[in-house]
């Protein structure tokens, strides 16, 4: 919990606008989700002006919260309430300000708040607001768009496509989705041929997957960040097999058995660059599936972020 002294000088430091998604699943499963929210914060002595909105709406608000003109002595956040994808909105806007990002896991996977250290617990991650700590981090993006965990082209952000799909046609929710999705998607997805420029050297690969992470994956532990300010892109490209061998990759990430050797490459880099005979391709960001022009151009911005988190001040870094 948060002390009163720091709820009290965190309180006269902040003035927070809350953005919630009214898609997120806790949200939709929490009834008057931004009643809930303004009386913890009013709980810890925080007026934030809570609006419950569409998820495709927060990047343009946020534009024009940054946008505003700060009273003396203000320090803003930007609060927001969603999955990964909604936090990559938001980031988008923020990027490169001095405008903090506080928190609200409302996902159904929340990966950046966990890789950040983030409680999952709705009181806990206000806690974590209030006591107005900020940190950095970097940020990723490709072609100008942000993500904060990652992006990817081949069958991922089909899959993520089908999923989508399988909500919308079923009324499922994203987890129950999962297997019709993965059905489909072993079922008609192809080996995409690439160009991967990355640490000076430039190779032709045929790939089913190219996964781009701002900063390291570990994939022998469970795919998780212990750093998120080391100024670099881990990219793994999945070495072509039999289609048993593909099907088997997700349950090896899962466990931890990824043969660093056989079943993938990896580059950790500054910058990354994907060429194909395609003009566009799918690409995947944050969970989120969109249609993006080739070459596809990667590039990490260190510290570009301030995250309000319960680590001390400085960055995200090389936690246990």
């Amino acid at each position: 919990m948060v002390s009163a002294n720091q709820r009290q000088s965190g309180a006269r430091a902040l003035r927070a606008l809350a953005l919630i998604n009214q898609r997120a699943g806790a949200a939709a499963r929490s009834g008057d989700i931004e009643k809930l929210i303004r009386e913890g914060f009013a709980k810890r002595g925080i007026d934030a002006d809570v609006k419950l909105v569409a998820g495709r709406q927060i990047g343009e608000i946020a534009r024009g919260f940054v946008a505003e003109r700060p009273r003396s002595g203000d320090r803003r956040v930007l609060v927001v309430g969603g999955g990964d994808g909604t936090l990559g909105s938001a980031a988008s806007a923020l990027a490169g300000t001095n405008v903090a990002l506080g928190v609200l896991p409302l996902g159904t996977l929340n990966h950046f708040a966990k890789d950040l250290g983030l409680p999952i617990d709705l009181d806990a991650a206000m806690d974590a607001i209030a006591a107005n700590n900020p940190v950095t981090v970097d940020v990723a993006e490709v072609n100008g768009r942000v993500f904060l965990n990652n992006s990817s082209i081949g069958i991922y952000p089909f899959f993520v496509a089908k999923r989508s799909a399988e909500q919308r046609r079923s009324g499922l929710g994203k987890l129950a989705a999962i297997g019709p999705a993965l059905a489909r998607t072993f079922r008609f997805a192809s080996w995409q041929a690439v160009h991967i420029a990355a640490q000076g050297e430039r190779k032709r690969l045929r790939t089913p997957c190219v996964f781009v992470g701002n900063n390291f994956y570990d994939v022998a532990d469970l795919g998780r960040r212990k750093n998120l300010s080391s100024k670099e892109l881990c990219v793994y490209v999945v070495k072509q097999q039999s289609w048993f061998g593909l099907v088997l990759i997700p349950l090896k990430v899962a466990f931890g058995l990824i043969d660093s050797a056989r079943d993938v490459e990896l580059y950790r880099t500054k910058t990354l660059e994907i060429t194909s005979h395609r003009t566009t391709m799918l690409v995947s960001l944050d969970g989120e599936a969109v249609h993006m022009n080739m070459p596809l151009k990667f590039s990490i911005r260190p510290a570009a972020l301030k995250v309000l988190s319960p680590a001390q001040a400085g960055s995200i870094s090389d936690r246990p």
